[in-house]
C-alpha cells in the first residue's frame, strides 16, 4: 500500500471463526451473569402464582390483592414451596433408587439382567401386597408395628428370592453362588447367606419406601376413611406404589442401549405423574398446602385472637361455630377462639377453632365461615395470672 492510497477495508469476520459466534458455554455464562435481572422477576411471578393457588385451595381467591402488602415474603414462599416439592420428588424416587442399587449388586449380562429385574419386581410387588394387607388390618383395628412389619417383609422377600432364583438355574448360579474355584465350602455358604439376606433387606426396603409417599399423599388429602372409602383408599395406595416402580422396571426390561431405555423410562415417569394427577386431582393442592403449613402461612393451632368492637363488631362472629370470650371492663375488647388459615402481609384469615382438624378435601365445608381481618388490628391473647381480675376471660 502506497502513502497516498486509501486504507483497504477490513475483511468481514468469517462465519467459521469460533470467536465470531458465542459457544453454548458462553451463552450459559451470559445467562448466569444476567441472573440478577431476571431471577427476581421470575421468582416473584412464580411466588404470586403459588400464593394464588393456595388461596384457590382454601376458597378465598379474593384475598390475593390485599395479601401482597409485603412482597419480601414472596421469596420465602417460593423457597419453601420449592423445598417441599423437591422433598416430595426425593421421597417418590427412593424406591427406584434402592431397586437400582439392588440390581447393581448382581453382576449379570444384559439378557440375564432383564430376567432378574422381572423377578425382583415381583418380589417388590409382593411386598406392596403385604403392606396393603397391613393397611387393611387397620380397618379391623389390627395393625402390625412398623419394626415387626419390616422384619416380616424381609423374611418374605428372602423366601421369595430363594424360590424364584432356584427356578432359574442360570440366574441362581450367576447371582447367588460364587464362581468355580478353590474356595472352602464355608466361604461359599457365608457368601450365599450374606447376599441373600442383603438383597432381601433391600427389596423389602424398596417396598417400605414405596408405601410411605402413597400413604402421605392419600392421608394428607383424604384424611381418615371408613367403610368402602377405606377399601378404595387402600387400593389407590397400592396402585400408586406400583406406579413408583414402573419407570425403573421399564429401564431394565426395555430393549436397546442405555440412552433409549432412559428415554422410555422418562416417558413412563411422565405418564405416572399424569396418572397420579388424574387419580389425585388435589396433588398440586397438597404440595402448595404443605408449603403453607411449613412456613406457617397456615397454622391450625387453636388460639384466642383479641379484637376491638370498634374495628370488628361481635355480630361478625355471631354464628354457632365461633367461641367468643368476653373481657371484663369497658375497653370494648373481646376474644375469639380460632386458627390461622392464612396470613400474608397485613391480611389475616381466621376460621372457627372447631374446624381446625378438618382434612384438605373438606375445606369447602367451612370456608364460608372464615373471616378476613387486618393483621395489625388483631392480637393474640397471652397467658395471664389468675390474680389479674381485669384481664380474666369468661366464656360467652
Amino acid at each position: 500500500m502506497t502513502a497516498g492510497s486509501p486504507p483497504s477495508p477490513t475483511p468481514p469476520a468469517s462465519s467459521s471463526d469460533p470467536s465470531a459466534s458465542s459457544s453454548p458455554r458462553q451463552a450459559l455464562f451470559k445467562l448466569l451473569a444476567d441472573v440478577k435481572w431476571w431471577l427476581p422477576v421470575v421468582s416473584t411471578l412464580i411466588s404470586i402464582s403459588l400464593l394464588t393457588k393456595y388461596l384457590w385451595v382454601i376458597h378465598h381467591p379474593e384475598l390475593i390483592l390485599s395479601s401482597l402488602g409485603n412482597p419480601s415474603n414472596l421469596v420465602a414462599w417460593l423457597f419453601f414451596s420449592l423445598l417441599v416439592f423437591a422433598s416430595l420428588l426425593l421421597i417418590v424416587s427412593v424406591p427406584s433408587v434402592v431397586f437400582m442399587f439392588s440390581m447393581s449388586i448382581c453382576a449379570v449380562d444384559r439378557e440375564l439382567e432383564k430376567r432378574l429385574a422381572s423377578r425382583f419386581g415381583l418380589i417388590v410387588v409382593g411386598g406392596y401386597l403385604l403392606l396393603s394387607l397391613n393397611l387393611l388390618g387397620a380397618f379391623f383395628d389390627y395393625v402390625i408395628a412398623p419394626g415387626y412389619l419390616f422384619f416380616i417383609a424381609v423374611a418374605a422377600a428372602i423366601g421369595a428370592l430363594v424360590v424364584l432364583l432356584r427356578r432359574d438355574e442360570t440366574l441362581h448360579s450367576q447371582v447367588l453362588e460364587l464362581p468355580p474355584g478353590p474356595r472352602k465350602p464355608w466361604h461359599r455358604k457365608l457368601h450365599y447367606t450374606f447376599l441373600v439376606g442383603w438383597l432381601g433387606m433391600l427389596l423389602a426396603f424398596t417396598s417400605m419406601t414405596g408405601v410411605m409417599p402413597a400413604q402421605l399423599a392419600i392421608m394428607t388429602w383424604r384424611g381418615a376413611e371408613t367403610g368402602v372409602e377405606s377399601l378404595g383408599a387402600i387400593g389407590l395406595c397400592l396402585l400408586m406404589m406400583c406406579l413408583y416402580l414402573a419407570p425403573v422396571l421399564v429401564f431394565y426390561l426395555a430393549n436397546g442401549d442405555a440412552m433409549p431405555r432412559t428415554a422410555r423410562a422418562a416417558k413412563v415417569l411422565l405418564g405416572c405423574i399424569f396418572v397420579n394427577a388424574m387419580l389425585l386431582p388435589a396433588l398440586l393442592d397438597l404440595w402448595v398446602y404443605s408449603a403453607a403449613n411449613l412456613i406457617k402461612i397456615r397454622d391450625n393451632t387453636e388460639l384466642s385472637y383479641v379484637l376491638n368492637e370498634k374495628d370488628y363488631p361481635k355480630e361478625i362472629f355471631s354464628g354457632a361455630p365461633w367461641q367468643l370470650e368476653s373481657y371484663q371492663g369497658e375497653n370494648g375488647l373481646y376474644g375469639v377462639r380460632a386458627f390461622r388459615q392464612f396470613r400474608f402481609g397485613d391480611t389475616l384469615l381466621i376460621c372457627p377453632a372447631s374446624d381446625r382438624n378438618i382434612t384438605l378435601k373438606q375445606i369447602d365445608s367451612y370456608a364460608n365461615r372464615c373471616v378476613a381481618l387486618s393483621d395489625s388490628k388483631v392480637h393474640v391473647a397471652a397467658p395471664v395470672a389468675s390474680k389479674d381480675a381485669a384481664t380474666e376471660t369468661t366464656p360467652n
